[in-house]
């Protein structure tokens, strides 16, 4: 016998304090710490029945999931993207092991964010849409790099609110040039609709530009953007030991062996207005 009951937990996820404001800055992943605190105290207990109070979690969130309590105003096409998502969830709360519906499990802190209003489906990626820009870009690549932050922050007219790009591993169905595209419109239009949205912001391996001779093939996710207007920066060297650089590339993983490739973060700052004039449409 578990010490909280399935009603308890899930009314805990749904406790209004700031991990529930919409623009607190904490991203996708922010969950009330109440809630936190007990799936610690279950798993003590046992582990197992943490596991199925967070599938429960889901499947009562997923079953009472309505667009109507989102702040954002969506394009039409949305909705389609949100019934795919809405469809995945449901088919994983059948095949999943137990041990995916964890609160320590990224994978499904993203699936929780979905369903909490906190992350976005946007085609091959997932919006956050209340971060801001990181003013430690103004120390990672010298005055140069300095010089080009301060003009992007302009060109933005400010540093928050942004939306901010993220992956989810369980959905790269679109991660592909034309699924890039296509994700680049879906982005135009949601910020046609929410005008106080300064652009899109991300962070990520794939925007290094060592990847033009490592992974020809993935060049075109920095190519594009910045031929379309976005400022990508030198954000830091990324975690050799966990870098999704190689996750899915044998030959990242030789040459980082061979100590010919060393992964390096970069952050793609992308102002409103140029996202809006849709230039990748030019683009060969």
């Amino acid at each position: 016998m578990t010490i909280i009951s399935p009603e308890e937990y899930c009314r805990l996820a749904r406790i209004p304090d700031s991990a529930s404001n919409f623009n607190d800055g904490h991203g996708y992943s922010a969950l009330p710490q109440e809630l936190l605190l007990a799936e610690v105290a279950v798993a003590k207990q046992d582990e197992f029945a943490a596991f199925s109070l967070n599938k429960i979690l889901c499947r009562s969130m997923l079953d009472q999931f309505t667009l109507d309590e989102s702040p954002w105003i969506f394009p039409e096409n949305y909705h389609l993207l949100y019934n795919e998502q809405l469809q995945r969830i449901e088919d994983q709360l059948s095949c999943k092991p137990d041990n995916y519906f964890s609160l320590k499990n990224d994978p499904f802190r993203k699936d929780l964010g979905i369903l909490r209003h906190r992350l976005i489906p946007c085609g091959a990626e997932f919006v956050t849409p209340h971060s801001g820009l990181s003013r430690a870009l103004l120390v990672k690549g010298g005055w140069w790099q300095a010089g080009k932050f301060i003009r992007v922050v302009i060109q933005c007219r400010g540093i928050k609110p942004f939306l901010e790009l993220h992956m989810h591993p369980l959905f790269t169905s679109s991660f592909n040039p034309e699924g890039w595209i296509n994700t680049y419109e879906n982005l135009a239009d949601f910020l046609v609709l929410n005008p106080s949205l300064l652009g899109v912001q991300s962070t990520s391996w794939f925007l290094d530009p060592a990847l033009e001779q490592v992974s020809p093939h993935l060049a075109y996710l920095r190519q594009i953007p910045e031929r379309c207007g976005a400022t990508i920066l030198y954000a830091g060297q990324d975690n050799d030991d966990n870098s999704g650089a190689f996750a899915t590339s044998q030959t990242r993983r030789d040459l980082h062996a061979a100590g010919q490739y060393y992964p390096q973060l970069f952050t793609r700052i992308w102002p409103r207005h140029q996202i809006l004039n849709r230039r990748w449409r030019a683009v060969d």
